[in-house]
């Protein structure tokens, strides 16, 4: 099947995308200017957290957990992005003499990542100066953790990476449009909103770029290979879930320090599946959720999709 072929590619066109890449586009100083979180209130939806329900917690201990959580959310998303723009220029790199708009998109949007990463460091290093005390981070300074995770998702098939990444950047926009723009975060941080608000605009062109890449990769693989790169789409999603274990005891220490609570055994178990069920769902959930993800998912492959649980 050709790229062309795949109606989630109808519309789509790499000088279009570049241009509304240009006009959208945002500087990291300018979205923070000055400014701070206002941590005499919760910074991001309760339901990223999910421990509304444990009793055991006072309204104090929950907007701890909830500054915490948006910190953990800006962590892991900053250095999930560190392959990103590695992986455009090994694309590039494969037909450098392709038409220049294609090969001004994949560079263009790897410095946008990395613009990324530079929004979400400055998200961590900001709410941390608000909340006046440091934020346990899974990945080291020292960027070992990072350095091997980077390696571990390179490792697999660049379809698998496109499947990975266009499903993540569904899942971004989301955030910013089911959690934030839709009214459901009533509460949220403003400056929290801008974070998300600027990720998503850019994020928008991103995905489109990922889902003609994706497709032209289905061009030139047989349907049982399709159907193989979303076997890796697993394999890809045990790393992630790894980070989320250890970003979830991070949290768990950082809120025993914050607040010099210590929990009963069966209150810590408690709070330890609430964090790890709430991460994984507004990290990974909403991404292979995403009804945009699972057009992509099963034109590419029926039998691969299945594998993700997508029907």
């Amino acid at each position: 099947m050709a790229m062309t072929d795949y109606a989630f590619c109808k519309g789509l066109e790499y000088p279009t995308i570049v241009e509304a890449s240009q006009r959208v586009a945002w500087t990291v100083d300018g979205i923070f200017a000055n400014r701070h979180f206002d941590t005499t209130r919760r910074t991001v939806p309760d339901s990223w957290v999910g421990a509304e329900h444990l009793a055991f917690l006072d309204d104090s201990e929950q907007r701890t957990l909830n500054h915490i959580r948006a910190f953990s959310y800006a962590h892991l998303l900053g250095n999930y992005e560190e392959f990103i723009p590695v992986q455009m220029s090994e694309v590039a790199g494969q037909d450098w003499h392709d038409e220049r708009p294609r090969m001004r998109a994949l560079f263009r949007f790897g410095e946008e990542e990395m613009k990324h990463q530079q929004l979400f460091q400055r998200t961590e290093e900001v709410l941390e100066a608000s909340c006046g005390h440091s934020i346990g981070r899974y990945f080291d300074p020292d960027k070992l953790r990072l350095t091997e995770f980077t390696k571990g998702v390179l490792g697999y098939p660049l379809m698998s990476r496109f499947l990975l990444l266009t499903a993540f950047e569904f899942g971004t926009q989301r955030h910013y449009v089911e959690s934030v723009q839709a009214g459901n975060g009533a509460g949220s941080d403003p400056l929290y909103i801008d974070v998300l608000k600027a990720h998503w605009v850019e994020e928008s062109q991103h995905v489109k770029l990922d889902v003609l890449e994706a497709a032209r990769l289905a061009a030139g693989m047989t349907p049982a290979k399709i159907s193989e790169a979303f076997d890796g789409v697993l394999g890809l999603g045990g790393l992630i879930g790894e980070t989320f274990v250890g970003q979830v005891e991070q949290e768990l220490a950082t809120f025993k320090t914050v607040t010099g609570r210590v929990l009963l055994e069966a209150e810590a178990t408690a709070l330890r599946d609430v964090l790890n069920q709430s991460l994984q769902a507004i990290v990974a959930g909403v991404s292979l959720t995403h009804p945009s993800f699972k057009q992509v998912a099963l034109e590419l492959s029926k039998e691969g999709a299945a594998k993700l649980g997508i029907v």
